[in-house]
């Protein structure tokens, strides 16, 4: 015996398929990528952020995601590259964030130890574009000033 009419099953189903259409199935975990984009996180290189370097100023970044802890942050606009680890030769990645007169440097594999993650994403405009994430407060004490 059925106990459900065709409309009603219709009814049932509009929701499940207009969360399965937008996404809304992804489970918590899948947050960080959703976030981060499909890239897998480099292990090694060297990050450039331009203007201030401070938790608070990671936060206030323009697209950046604050956790409702109000310390993780993710899709902090950075420049990086996986050819050096140098930071004398920062310069040479400043590709698409010129015009400020402070930058904050630190290696890939400084900012992984305190947790944070990076990750490609380049842009048409820059293609050294890259996302970070991570505890604000933990990547202040890593991409600090520079020079």
């Amino acid at each position: 015996m059925n106990r459900y009419t065709d409309a009603t099953k219709l009814i049932l189903a509009v929701p499940l398929c207009a969360m399965l259409i937008s996404g809304c199935t992804k489970q918590e975990g899948d947050t960080k990528e959703m976030l981060l984009g499909a890239n897998p996180p480099l292990k090694t290189g060297l990050v450039v952020r331009a203007g201030q370097c401070s938790a608070t100023a990671f936060k206030n970044g323009s697209g950046v995601h604050v956790a409702s802890d109000g310390d993780t942050i993710s899709g902090l606009s950075v420049n990086c590259t996986t050819n050096t680890s140098n930071k004398a030769a920062y310069s040479n990645y400043l590709t698409g964030i010129g015009g400020y007169s402070q930058y904050c440097v630190s290696t890939v594999a400084g900012l992984n130890k305190v947790g944070a993650t990076v990750v490609k994403d380049p842009i048409p405009a820059n293609p050294e574009h890259c996302l970070l994430s991570g505890k604000a407060s933990k990547i202040a004490t890593k991409l600090t000033k520079y020079p």
